[in-house]
């Protein structure tokens, strides 16, 4: 079953239902995740004598961090813990986490001022582990005061840092911060995974991330209902059909790619031929009448259909009928790779948007059509599927890309149960959204995929699964996972930087037997 991530407010509402609805005592909470959180480290770093310095803010995250000292003495680490507050002002559950120590005898010290910051810094310097349980997934950057000037002491040190639960000035929604925070070797994550360990530019800052079983009843994430999954091979084994001994090649559906102009007819065959090596039987690609040499001089499995263009080699408006009656024999349609904007072209794009009777992926210059007239959704005859990066995205929404970029998953969702659509916005851990609410987040790809045309692989993929029967939320799902996944395997192939769009398309085909094969261990992903 797909594992939930939430948000920070989600998290707050679960802790909250788990106290006062199930009887949970909040202490016990804390004391479950921070000796979780020791079992982790320890796993980690663990040796005799080792040196730890614990450095706790004074909310519940400083809480952790004393019942993570504890464990962690007992373990045989010699543990230094610096509260970033005066000792007399703890209350609540930290405090009887704090009195344990002082009856254990633990050195315990206050940083209260600029110059006490700096001997948090020698003593960070001088340990072989710092524990972050300064601020926690509460917490909404920027830091200021005290906890600023000790995330700016900290910020540049050798020691491994571990977080609890996010690193110290990251927001855990959103993935983003506007000021001082920490780098983790290791975050260990209480009862659920967060947004924030995913979402860049924390994703990057986070390190290995452990999920911890902190206790929480699971009806208590259940009735959150939480909106973001985090996608995993088991879902996609689950979405995708096996084929049947006697299967031929209408069983496997027919995928029709309406792509190409003068100058971009390589976005049109990546995504037919990504079509076909991602299982589609049969594949038509659409392109103006002056370019049809260039599909037929291609890969010899894609069809050419010859339409309608305009002087500039784009598709033409009266290219509209023959469209539709080629997608009346069709079971899934890509619009967009390489089309271009040109006037008519656009045109065309926003009719045929509404007149489509077959699931339609709507890629590239097919969303800057769209782009200029939203309102052509209000009348689709049929499942749209949208796969945008964040500037496309910022033009379907009018909004800057920064503002995508800053609530990815958020963005997308709204956006979706808007305007009934399934969108995929790709970049680092694409976000899938639904037309119902629900959310995927995709874990596989590399920076290798940032490369001219692996979009368009993305839409043959997207559109050749649909093509085989599978529903827009499957054929998304399992679609950005296998496209992320080929581009592992490839990576692993042939290294890294320097990997083209094209070097996914070989790698498809084992992507997708991997996947579907639950019970290796050898995937790469």
């Amino acid at each position: 079953m797909a594992l939930p991530i939430l948000t920070a407010d989600e998290m707050r509402r679960v802790d909250a239902r788990a106290i006062e609805d199930y009887g949970l005592p909040s202490s016990a909470l804390m004391e479950t995740a921070g000796c979780q959180a020791a079992r982790a480290i320890w796993e980690r770093f663990g040796q005799p004598g080792l040196r730890v310095l614990v450095a706790a803010g004074k909310g519940n995250n400083g809480g952790d961090g004393f019942v993570i000292a504890r464990h962690l003495i007992n373990r045989g680490a010699e543990v230094r813990v610096f509260a970033l507050f005066p000792l007399e002002e703890v209350s609540g559950d930290p405090a009887i986490f704090m009195n344990i120590l002082n009856k254990m005898g633990a050195s315990l010290e206050s940083i209260e001022n600029k110059d006490s910051v700096a001997r948090l810094r020698s003593a960070a310097v001088h340990s072989d582990l710092v524990v972050d349980a300064i601020l926690g997934t509460g917490f909404s950057p920027p830091a200021r005061g005290l906890a600023e000037e000790a995330l700016e002491a900290l910020g540049d040190i050798r020691t491994p840092i571990t977080a609890v639960d996010i690193p110290s000035g990251l927001d855990a929604t959103t993935g983003t911060s506007n000021g001082s925070f920490l780098k983790a070797d290791l975050t260990v994550a209480f009862g659920a995974y967060k947004r924030g360990h995913f979402l860049l530019p924390a994703a990057e800052f986070v390190g290995e991330v452990v999920l911890a079983d902190i206790g929480i009843p699971a009806p208590c994430m259940e009735e959150e209902d939480i909106p973001l999954k985090l996608t995993e091979a088991e879902d996609i084994a689950r979405f995708l059909p096996e084929r049947s001994l006697g299967a031929h090649k209408g069983d496997a559906g027919n995928l029709l790619v309406v792509a190409g102009s003068r100058g971009m007819m390589g976005a049109a065959i990546m995504a037919a031929s990504a079509g076909l090596r991602i299982g589609a039987g049969k594949v038509t690609l659409a392109v103006p009448e002056s370019l049809a040499y260039a599909v037929e001089s291609g890969p010899p499995e894609i069809m050419a259909l010859s339409l309608a263009g305009t002087p500039a080699g784009t598709l033409d408006t009266s290219a509209f009928d023959p469209i539709l009656e080629a997608a009346s024999s069709m079971d899934a349609v890509i619009v967009g790779p390489g089309i271009s904007t040109h006037p008519r072209t656009v045109e065309l794009v926003q009719s045929l948007i509404k007149h489509f009777e077959i699931p339609l992926v709507l890629d590239a210059d097919g969303l800057n059509a769209l782009s200029q007239d939203i309102t052509v959704l209000d009348g689709t005859r049929t499942e749209l599927l949208l796969t945008p990066h964040p500037g496309e995205m910022a033009r379907l929404g009018r909004i800057s890309a920064s503002n995508v970029q800053a609530d990815r998953a958020g963005i997308a969702i709204d956006f979706a149960s808007d305007h009934g659509v399934t969108l995929a916005l790709k970049g680092a851990r694409t976000i899938v959204a639904t037309p119902g609410g629900g959310a995927w987040l995709n874990p596989t790809g590399n920076p290798a995929l940032a490369s001219g045309g692996t979009g368009d692989i993305l839409a043959g993929v997207v559109g050749g699964l649909l093509a085989q029967g599978i529903s827009s939320e499957g054929a998304m799902v399992a679609g950005t996972y296998l496209h992320g996944a080929a581009g592992d395997i490839a990576a692993n192939q042939i290294g890294g930087v320097g990997l083209t769009a094209t070097d996914l398309l070989p790698a498809l085909p084992l992507a997708r037997s991997r996947a579907t094969d639950t019970k290796r261990e050898d995937a790469p992903w």
